[in-house]
């Protein structure tokens, strides 16, 4: 059994941040969250001597030091840690946690199969929370690294990837759409843009209406906070008109903006089963449905698929096609050649300096 949080009634506006075990949780350390930032010391140390208004913003900057998802990750996954502990014989102590608890622990989710990044994140909860806490932090200790190193080893750490949905895997799907549907208007709207944006799942939802300006060359998008862009500089981003109309992202959101009368707010709503367009954005995890479904619509297999195979999708398509890879870089927003890579090494399998078709074979 697995425990979601759910923010709408809407299919595809449920937004679930980590799937937890019900099994693996204590209900007395359910109760127990994360130290918060900006709090007092522990070990009963006396708390600063602000004044309360003023030690509350202190929380609340501290707290917007890392993202709302990824306080709650380590809220869970600290959780998981102490519901583990709790049920060795000597019930060791979570927090402070020794060096040998944490190898314990890491040693045993391996064993379990958990993957590496999974391990990583968990880990880096139990680092966070004993920093915030003012208590050595056992992750920092040469044993739990040996640890880890060795279970990078054992396991490796190659990430499972989607299948890139590709410019021709999306004219597939977005065939299959219907012009007088409000939720495959929207669907269309967000696939086109979401690809030809090279956009990641929580900018594509980010949008608001007036972030989207359509120009005599196309669209300009208003990125105003991305994964790699924490401290909101920004960043613009344009999307030329398609050379066919089913497949042009600017005439697709022309399309949706119309259909669901947007003058302002989000740019991507939730829509009903009746064809009522909400108010409330989508969230980032409804992508990846909303993906899921239109791909298995087109004859695939939506296992194959997620909400990143936009972004995967088009910089594979535009490998393909030569593009340069700073052009591909600007687009995408990377700010490294080695994290672009891993994207579109695949596209440039069998491109014209391929050896093995020069080889008289």
């Amino acid at each position: 059994m697995t425990g979601e949080i759910a923010r709408s009634t809407d299919a595809d506006n449920i937004d679930i941040d980590i799937d937890i075990d019900a099994a693996d949780i204590d209900v007395a350390d359910a109760a127990r969250p994360l130290p918060v930032p900006g709090g007092s010391a522990a070990g009963g140390a006396a708390p600063l001597a602000l004044p309360a208004e003023l030690a509350a913003r202190v929380g609340d900057y501290a707290r917007a030091s890392r993202s709302a998802s990824t306080w709650r990750a380590y809220d869970s996954d600290l959780r998981q840690f102490r519901a583990w502990c709790a049920r060795q014989p000597a019930a060791p102590s979570a927090l402070p946690a020794t060096p040998a608890t944490v190898a314990g622990y890491l040693a045993t989710l391996a064993d379990a199969g958990y993957r590496p990044s999974t391990i990583r994140r968990r880990l880096a909860a139990i680092s966070v929370a004993h920093q915030l806490a003012h208590h050595p932090n056992p992750a920092a200790a040469p044993e739990v690294g040996a640890v880890w190193d060795g279970i990078r080893r054992t396991r490796g750490v190659r990430p499972t990837r989607k299948t890139a949905l590709d410019t021709d895997l999306l004219t597939r799907v977005v065939a299959g759409l219907r012009d007088d549907d409000v939720a495959d208007t929207r669907d269309r709207a967000l696939l086109l843009i979401g690809f030809a944006g090279c956009l990641r799942r929580s900018e594509l939802v980010g949008l608001d209406v007036a972030d989207l300006v359509e120009t005599p060359d196309g669209l300009i998008l208003t990125i105003r906070r991305s994964k790699t862009d924490q401290e909101g500089e920004g960043a613009l981003v344009g999307i030329a008109y398609g050379s066919y109309r089913p497949t042009c992202p600017v005439r697709a959101w022309r399309a949706w903006a119309q259909a669901a009368d947007l003058r302002e707010g989000p740019a991507f709503r939730a829509v009903s089963r009746h064809g009522h367009v909400g108010a409330t954005r989508l969230y980032p995890g409804s992508v990846a449905r909303i993906v899921q479904r239109r791909v298995a619509a087109a004859g695939l297999d939506p296992a194959d698929f997620a909400g990143h195979s936009l972004r995967s999708g088009f910089a594979t398509a535009a490998a393909r096609a030569g593009v340069a890879d700073r052009s591909i870089m600007r687009q995408g927003r990377w700010r490294s050649s080695a994290s672009l890579d891993g994207y579109i090494r695949a596209g440039r399998l069998f491109d014209r300096d391929n050896p093995s078709g020069r080889v008289g074979l």
